[in-house]
């Protein structure tokens, strides 16, 4: 191969061989790997997909007990008094849904929310990964 960054090289595929031709740089000639002799490497595609099957059936778990929406808050005024109320938001059966949240729960459903969206993040990489990995391996 042509360690220099040059247009000059030229790469020859001679039946089982790869050989890099340069007027500067010897001829180095090494096997080409067919896909019927990595074995090897197909087991641990096939690892890396069980490996990452059972990760995002872990995270939809986990994402199915964490709750879902977002955290809002409104200030109510009542007899000259302004009062914060917290209230959860969210979807269920196509329809919105307002839920009030005491302001004792405030910080964990927070938290709780925020979690479930990193959750949701990586299970998104997980399932992308999914697809090429099944590509790659033609499942």
């Amino acid at each position: 191969m042509c360690t220099t960054k040059c247009f000059t090289c030229v790469v020859v595929v001679y039946k089982y061989w790869l050989i890099c031709c340069a007027p500067h740089v010897m001829v180095l000639a090494m096997n080409v790997v067919h896909k019927n002799n990595d074995s090897v490497l197909q087991g641990m595609l096939q690892d890396e997909l069980e490996r990452c099957e059972q990760i995002v059936g872990s995270l939809r778990e986990d994402i199915a007990e964490l709750p879902k929406g977002s955290l809002h808050q409104r200030k109510r005024n009542y007899k000259g008094k302004v009062a914060l109320y917290h209230f959860c938001k969210f979807r269920k059966e196509g329809k919105s849904v307002y839920e009030h949240v005491p302001a004792k729960r405030v910080a964990l459903l927070e938290k709780q929310i925020c979690d479930r969206r990193k959750k949701e993040d990586s299970l998104k990489k997980f399932n992308a990964r999914l697809r090429y990995l099944k590509k790659l391996l033609k499942v």
